[in-house]
């Protein structure tokens, strides 16, 4: 059976220099939808609904999942580097 094609779709392409980041931002999708590994440093996912305002919000939802996977990885990134220079001064 084929798969029915939905009027809106998109796919978003994620790319990162860290290959750590990455693969934590792409964790942190797990639950919400299915992605694609490119590389190292890239992935993808592809979300399709029937309406835009269904795309919308979930690409709103997947977007902002993002956004806090990433301020909780550049936290954990300030502080490491912040215990860092405290290990210098000891």
């Amino acid at each position: 059976m084929a798969l029915a094609e939905t009027p809106f779709s998109l796919v978003c392409t994620i790319k990162r220099a860290n290959a750590k980041d990455i693969r934590a931002m792409q964790d942190s999708l797990v639950s919400e939808t299915e992605s694609q590994e490119h590389d190292k440093n890239t992935f993808s996912f592809r979300l399709s609904e029937a309406n835009a305002k269904d795309l919308r919000a979930m690409w709103n939802t997947r977007i902002r999942g993002l956004i806090a996977a990433d301020e909780i990885l550049q936290a954990i990134e300030t502080a490491g580097s912040s215990t860092k220079d405290d290990s210098k001064d000891a």
